[in-house]
């Protein structure tokens, strides 16, 4: 590969759709990152801080049963930020989905996690037999974000647990450090539940009965005017180390690392490591390698010699994980073959809810030009009706 397809600072590259250099080489990817950090978005200095969040959260809260609610995946990042609240005596609502993809070693931490830090735990298990249907539907429909259906039902539930307990603080994982390059080429919004909807319509066998669906309204309106939650981030006002943060945990609560980030899921560890490399032509490692690279935790030669290495080092691995896959959804191997050779699809191919097209629209320089001229507010009134 030419220096001019890959980024000479981090490890992103023309296999991202949406990517540009700079006369340095540098991709805009890192360039927006490094400036969200000079901007002070990842403070490491933020101990102060986080003990004065905390203790909002605790006032805010005296007297109810919780202070947050935390989705706990069995993940490093969610794990930590128990780990955290932990220390700071927070009251935590844990809210576990399962999928049907869960890892042994998930299992383990969550249980070896909710022991520890006396955290209240949730397990909301995902009707079987629709979430594989709608998992493959996806599979089916060859969109590029395949972990909608698990993304989607934790959304819905998560949310819905807050609602039903009146709890107003969300604590999630998110984090600079480890995601601040998200590549924009694949992603797509996993709440929109018209394109869920769309897709299992087409690709789908059995009707959805159970499986937990997000109203866009409520969460794309209702939540927002309300105001209903506030989202905490506690990684952001720490210095985050992954590596750090696996040592810490496995030493305080056995916590066992389970290989790459989110491959806590059988699922996701097929679909980033075979699916996207393979039928998508992107390797989602280069974004998280990148991303430890603007935090100044890894090295871009060491990323370089992680990406000389195959997802999957031990094909009899890939082989049984893909046999799992197809067994698990109803696919035959023929067929599974057969669809990773089919061109992708954009998820925009099918429906997609109003909120989507409103803001696409409102991109367009000419429809922001007119909507900037004075004197026709009825625009803005007439593009929300219509869209």
């Amino acid at each position: 590969m030419s220096s001019a397809e890959i980024c000479s600072r981090c490890v992103m590259d023309t296999s991202e759709k949406i990517i540009d250099f700079d006369e340095n080489g540098h991709c805009c990817y890192c360039r927006e990152a490094i400036k969200r950090l000079e901007a002070g978005e990842w403070n490491r200095h933020g101990e102060a801080e986080l003990k004065a969040v905390f203790d909002r959260m605790k006032a805010e809260c005296s007297g109810r049963k919780y202070d947050c609610i935390i989705g706990i995946s069995g993940g490093v990042d969610s794990s930590y930020v128990a780990y955290i609240a932990h220390r700071y005596g927070v009251r935590m609502l844990g809210v576990h989905v399962d999928a049907g993809w869960n890892t042994p070693v998930s299992e383990n931490n969550i249980r070896k996690l909710c022991e520890k830090y006396g955290v209240d735990l949730v397990v909301e298990k995902v009707p079987l037999d629709e979430m594989m249907d709608l998992q493959r539907a996806y599979f089916i429909s060859g969109v590029p974000n395949q972990d909608v259906p698990q993304d989607h039902a934790f959304f819905a539930v998560l949310y819905r647990y807050a609602i039903e307990h009146g709890i107003t603080w969300i604590l999630e994982g998110r984090n600079f450090s480890s995601e601040s390059i998200l590549g924009r080429g694949l992603r797509f919004d996993p709440k929109d539940s018209v394109n869920l909807l769309d897709i299992h319509t087409k690709f789908g066998r059995i009707p959805l009965k159970k499986f937990p669906i997000m109203d866009e309204k409520t969460f794309y309106e209702d939540i927002p005017r309300k105001k209903q939650f506030q989202v905490f981030s506690p990684l952001d006002l720490i210095d985050y180390n992954k590596f750090e943060a696996i040592k810490i945990l496995h030493a305080d609560c056995g916590f066992e690392y389970y290989g790459g980030k989110h491959l806590e899921s059988r699922f996701t560890k097929l679909y980033q490591n075979y699916i996207l490399p393979q039928k998508f032509h992107c390797d989602k490692r280069r974004a998280h390698l990148s991303s430890l690279i603007v935090a100044g935790q890894l090295s871009r030669e060491d990323a370089l010699a992680e990406l000389a290495r195959p997802p999957y080092g031990d094909p009899a691995e890939l082989e049984m994980d893909i046999r799992y896959f197809i067994e698990k959804v109803g696919l035959t191997r023929e067929e599974f073959d057969r669809i990773m050779q089919e061109e992708p699809r954009e998820h925009t191919d099918f429906k997609v809810n109003k909120y989507y097209r409103r803001s696409k629209l409102l991109k367009n320089p000419w429809v922001r030009f007119v909507l900037s001229v004075p004197g026709i507010g009825w625009g803005k009134r007439i593009l929300k009706r219509w869209f």
